[in-house]
């Protein structure tokens, strides 16, 4: 069934309006949410299943059988990754303000799927050049993804919801996304565990490999703009316009003195998220886990109060003004200076127990040997702390990100916003890409704690970035100019079940 079919009542409206925080919606806001409604859901649900043990397992392979052995290979791996991703994200970006964003997401999505297909084949007899391929490949997506999707949906919030100008709406709008974004994670983390375990870890990776056609495929008939968006031309988009997007791209970025500042401040915070979610996150996971459905159980308690905090910083950062409150917000948050010293603390004071001394405690589903929750009792401590990190820094991310949105999605003209996107995060893999082989090298020397207070001195430096640029002038973007009653005619044509 087509949106076409559905009248635009006031009752549907009135219940997707009260659900995600829209203000007099308009009926193509309402377009959008469904959109997101059907999309952000089911791809948290594909590339989440295997998150818990997707690098353990590729670590696990290369070090034949001990992870942290092959921790230094992973690193070599994420950096062919990430440089992959650095080469063709500004580029892919462009293609995207070229052609249109769906396009791109759905390539980048087969581009996954392949490489989901070749990791179920792998063991430890797999030349390493196959691995390099597989990561490559994930590069390839990632950048092709990356912006893409936000790029998208905040040029058709502009032309959707026109009242909404003091970006207000918007923010509430984005935490009640990432509360369905957070709340569809966690509910097949446990499931992809218990799926690895029943099954294997590669029957996973196959389910994930077909899960990725069919929303390339879904992208392809949903992701679509609305009229007045994009500008009208009868001819196929020029070479020398994708050109000329990717050298406005570049020359925006020295704009003004705010733009120069928060970006680059963004990029040095960001730029130890890669080292973090590559390298850092689940053997410290595993370091007090050790098990999969232990991981799998703990994250899942951790996702639940941070779909709730997540849904909350849409609400509450309205009562925040950006200019005074993101610098100290980027201090505060998840991946923040706080973030990483009070982590370095947890192992300092509560060194991880050895293997051959650690009791687990587990509660069972009745009649099965499947585990609902699994925590060895001397690590209770220490993750019961590192819960409370994750928990109170990602709220104050939560602002800082909504907060930062705000600001940003009037201040990037359309027509370069994709490029825009994908450009900050190939700033940001050009840092990351020589702190991950460094870091990579010498965490089996180590350990945590260094490196946890090497990536917290250069967030903090970021944060000062973003406080200088809120002491320049904010530029605005151009006006929005909106549809003809011909362009608003096309939006029938849109095909949202």
């Amino acid at each position: 069934m087509d949106c076409k079919d559905i009248q635009p009542t006031d009752e549907p409206k009135s219940h997707i309006a009260h659900l995600f925080g829209l203000e007099k919606p308009s009926y193509d806001s309402i377009r959008l949410v469904k959109i997101l409604a059907v999309l952000f859901p089911s791809f948290a649900v594909s590339f989440q299943i295997s998150t818990t043990f997707y690098m353990i397992f590729i670590a696990e392979t290369l070090g034949g059988g001990d992870y942290i052995a092959g921790l230094t290979l992973v690193g070599v791996l994420v950096v062919v990754s990430l440089g992959t991703q650095t080469m063709l994200d500004y580029p892919t970006g462009a293609i995207g303000d070229w052609i249109g964003q769906r396009y791109v997401i759905a390539s980048a999505l087969l581009c996954y799927s392949i490489a989901f297909g070749i990791t179920s084949t792998i063991d430890s007899t797999t030349p390493f050049p196959v691995f390099v391929a597989i990561y490559a490949l994930m590069g390839i997506g990632s950048a092709q993804e990356s912006g893409a999707f936000q790029a998208w949906f905040d040029s058709n919030w502009r032309i959707a919801m026109p009242h909404d100008e003091d970006r207000k709406i918007y923010g509430v709008f984005w935490g009640r996304v990432g509360m369905v974004w957070q709340v569809s994670s966690t509910l097949v983390l446990i499931p992809g565990s218990w799926l690895a375990l029943v099954l294997n870890r590669r029957w996973v990776f196959q389910l994930q490999a077909i899960l990725s056609v069919i929303l390339a495929l879904a992208v392809l008939r949903l992701v679509k703009d609305l009229p007045g968006v994009r500008s009208e031309i009868d001819e196929q988009p020029s070479l020398k316009e994708y050109g000329q997007l990717l050298k406005d791209g570049v020359k925006f970025l020295g704009s003004s003195k705010f733009v120069t500042f928060i970006i680059l401040g963004e990029v040095l915070i960001w730029s130890t998220g890669p080292v973090w979610w590559n390298l850092l996150l689940f053997p410290f996971y595993f370091i007090y886990l050790y098990s999969d459905v232990a991981v799998s159980s703990y994250r899942t308690l951790v996702f639940i109060p941070e779909a709730f905090m997540q849904e909350r910083s849409g609400i509450w950062s309205r009562r925040f003004d950006p200019k005074t409150w993101v610098p100290r917000f980027r201090i505060l948050q998840f991946g923040g200076i706080l973030f990483y010293i009070l982590l370095a603390l947890i192992v300092v004071a509560f060194p991880p127990p050895p293997l051959d001394s650690i009791s687990l405690v587990s509660i069972r589903i009745p009649f099965t040997d499947l585990s609902i929750i699994e925590m060895p009792l001397q690590s209770v401590i220490p993750v019961t702390l590192v819960f409370l990190v994750f928990v109170l820094t990602s709220a104050f991310g939560g602002f800082a990100q909504i907060l930062t949105q705000r600001i940003m999605i009037d201040v990037i003209p359309n027509r370069i916003r994709n490029s825009m996107y994908s450009l900050q995060p190939t700033l940001i893999m050009l840092v990351s890409m020589p702190l991950i082989a460094f870091f990579g090298l010498i965490i089996p020397e180590t350990g945590f704690p260094p490196i946890f207070i090497m990536c917290g001195l250069i967030t903090f430096v970021g944060a000062l970035l973003i406080r200088n640029a809120f002491s320049h002038p904010i530029p605005k973007a151009e006006a929005i100019i909106q549809a003809t009653q011909e362009e608003r005619e096309e939006i029938d044509e849109l095909d949202v079940a």
